[in-house]
């Protein structure tokens, strides 16, 4: 029955192939549009600041899935766009002195306290599903005191420099 099986579908990928003339060329294309997406994986890390000095580091799976030749992934702070409070977790009235810090891979720390987006990674080639960690890492100095609850708003964007 196998044997049976293979030799019709022989004899039919056959009679495709015989049907087409051999000096048919057909030209295949079309547009397709541009595509972006990022998924964003519920944050891995610091709850509570221990207390003393020290760092403390926070994680955030990304997948990535872009058409384009070029998609870049940032971060920024939401709250603000200056003043002493960019970049920085605040609880109140209280501020931490160092801003968060964020980067992509072994790629070195950058400050969210900037008035640019930091540009944490950027896929050169189409991606589909591309994994990326954003590590969010925040510095407590000698004496200083966190209390209470810390909050910050970050907008990760994935956007495209082409056109």
């Amino acid at each position: 029955m196998r044997i049976i099986a293979r030799a019709v579908a022989v004899a039919v990928a056959g009679l495709l192939v015989a049907a087409l003339p051999a000096t048919a060329q057909t030209d295949v294309g079309g547009s397709v549009p541009s595509y972006m997406e990022l998924r964003l994986d519920e944050p891995e890390g610091f709850a509570s600041f221990p207390a003393g000095a020290g760092e403390h580091e926070l994680s955030i799976r990304t997948r990535v899935t872009s058409t384009t030749s070029s998609a870049r992934l940032s971060a920024v702070d939401g709250d603000l766009v200056a003043g002493s409070r960019l970049g920085r977790l605040a609880s109140g009235a209280s501020v931490l002195d160092e801003p968060l810090e964020a980067r992509v891979g072994s790629t070195a720390f950058q400050p969210l306290d900037a008035t640019i987006d930091p540009l944490l990674v950027e896929f050169g080639r189409p991606v589909a599903n591309e994994r990326a960690t954003i590590r969010l890492r925040q510095r407590i100095n000698a004496g200083e005191r966190p209390r209470g609850t810390y909050t910050k708003t970050l907008l990760i964007t994935l956007s495209s420099n082409a056109p």
